[in-house]
């Protein structure tokens, strides 16, 4: 029953950023991108179970964005390095049952947690886009902006979650 609910969870999460997160933008700097929240409180799994469904969130995206394999491959990185920044931010990882948020490990490693996903996730994205360093800049300014504005919308699910 619990699968049934996270699935649900996120095909909601990927409908919401398809019909209205992928038209709200701020002056073409912005963009939010929450379809990475599935990914980001999704259960400890292994990584062979983990990574497909990566790809599988990622390739959704692309296909309603037409953008070529980006988010796909940003969704497979961040599903491989999830294991080993949870190490980082959290000690005991055995502690953690269940979806990942800030009631089950704490709301400052949550939030150091998702900011560096979210990070992470967001430059490999525009970097991936830009496929160039002659405007790094403007990658760094769409990751930054971006970044702010996933991770306000993130933190301010999980408040309103609990």
């Amino acid at each position: 029953m619990e699968w049934i609910k996270i699935v649900l969870k996120s095909f909601a999460i990927i409908i919401l950023q398809i019909i209205l997160f992928d038209n709200l933008q701020i002056h073409g700097w912005g963009y939010p991108m929450v379809y990475i929240l599935p990914l980001l409180t999704l259960p400890m799994l292994p990584k062979w179970a983990e990574m497909p469904i990566g790809m599988i969130v990622g390739l959704i995206i692309d296909i309603c964005n037409n953008s070529l394999g980006v988010h796909m491959a940003a969704c497979i990185a961040i599903c491989f390095i999830k294991p080993y920044i949870l190490k980082r931010f959290i000690q005991d990882l055995e502690r953690i049952k269940g979806e990942i948020s800030s009631i089950s490990i704490g709301r400052i490693e949550f939030s150091k947690y998702i900011i560096a996903l979210i990070c992470l996730h967001h430059l490999m994205v525009f970097g991936l886009e830009a496929w160039s360093f002659h405007n790094w800049w403007l990658v760094i300014l769409q990751t930054i902006v971006s970044s702010v504005l996933t991770i306000l919308i993130v933190l301010g699910y999980d408040f309103i979650r609990k």
